[in-house]
């Protein structure tokens, strides 16, 4: 199914539009099921996301303009509906911390979250770098999915501050702010990563 497929049953409504979400379900299910599950991880929880996420395809397809391909278009909704349960089982919590990622720290959780593995000759300090990482990334993500998954949309989707602006429905100053909480969240639970790769004297 391509777009132009899409916005032709679109107009014509009825049985096309019917067959076009079943070619989208077999298209895209899938994808749609592994970025709800990252998101959620929660199974059943994900198979209702994407439920939810076809069934809103289907009441927003009038809105869909052809700008862009139908799998990001779509991803755009599931993200949405993933944000809104991710809010209701993680109310949001102030952090005081005032330390931030620095933009060489998320070019380093780009390679480890896009799960890059050692090669021969890689060293011993990076191996527990990754191994480090791996692991306050895997707290994060157990105790603040809500925060951990913008980081993953950002950092991983590159997702634009717009974009996430629109997918939290939130003014662009109060995104920022939220980007900035969760990469502050982010940095309670890779301090050691942190530590161990741009400290002096982490690095041994």
């Amino acid at each position: 199914m391509d777009r132009i497929a899409f916005i032709r049953a679109c107009r014509e409504g009825g049985a096309a539009i019917e067959q076009a979400l079943r070619d989208m379900d077999r298209s895209f299910s899938a994808k749609l099921y592994r970025s709800g599950l990252q998101a959620l991880r929660d199974a059943d929880a994900t198979k209702d996301l994407v439920q939810d996420t076809f069934i809103k395809v289907w009441q927003r397809c009038a809105t869909f303009r052809g700008d862009s391909e139908l799998l990001p278009w779509i991803n755009a909704i599931l993200r949405h509906g993933a944000i809104e349960r991710l809010r209701q089982r993680h109310p949001e919590v102030p952090l005081e911390d005032e330390q931030g990622l620095t933009g060489e720290a998320v070019e380093s959780i780009v390679k480890l979250s896009l799960g890059e593995r050692d090669t021969p000759e890689q060293t011993a300090q990076q191996r527990e770098q990754a191994e480090v990482f791996s692991r306050g990334w895997a707290r994060f993500r157990a105790d603040d999915p809500l925060h951990a998954s913008v980081m993953v949309w950002i950092v991983e989707d590159g997702l634009s501050n717009d974009e996430i602006a629109r997918l939290l429905e939130r003014s662009p100053g109060a995104t920022r702010e939220f980007i900035s909480q969760c990469r502050k969240r982010a940095r309670v639970y890779l301090a050691d990563w942190y530590a161990l790769t741009f400290e002096p004297g982490g690095a041994r």
